[in-house]
């Protein structure tokens, strides 16, 4: 087999050929499924990584976590971190993925049972207020 040299272009279509390559390492670095976007931290990963999750409906503005991944209506997708979780209320992307769905204390509650986020990062800055009586 002829080596070939870095001034030698080699056959036609090889360069076709370096691209189906790259794609096939990178299908076979997400997986065989489809690939979804996380909206916390807008980094693609399978489907099996993510957590489906869908709005309430109804006028509400809850958004719901689709752990089978088979209910009706327009789905957004989430790591299942705290940092992802984080990054999405900060960014405010459960409305813009869910038409105007905000309150994500379902998901809350689905990713860290007994500690809400949203509370927390809410109680953690701000200094408390001294009770009546007690501003010497």
């Amino acid at each position: 087999m002829p080596q070939l040299h870095s001034q030698d272009r080699g056959p036609p279509g090889a360069s076709t050929v370096r691209q189906v390559g790259h794609v096939v390492a990178e299908l076979l670095e997400h997986g065989h499924g489809p690939v979804r976007t996380c909206i916390g931290c807008r980094k693609q990963g399978s489907r099996s990584e993510l957590v489906r999750l869908v709005a309430q409906g109804s006028g509400s503005s809850a958004v719901l976590v689709d752990v089978r991944r088979r209910m009706a209506g327009r789905g957004a997708w989430l790591h299942p971190s705290e940092k992802c979780l984080a990054l999405a209320i900060k960014r405010r992307a459960f409305g813009r993925a869910l038409a105007g769905a905000s309150d994500a204390e379902a998901v809350e509650r689905y990713l860290m049972p007994g500690t809400p986020l949203v509370e927390a990062q809410a109680t953690a800055g701000r200094p408390s207020k001294p009770e009546s009586g007690s501003e010497n």
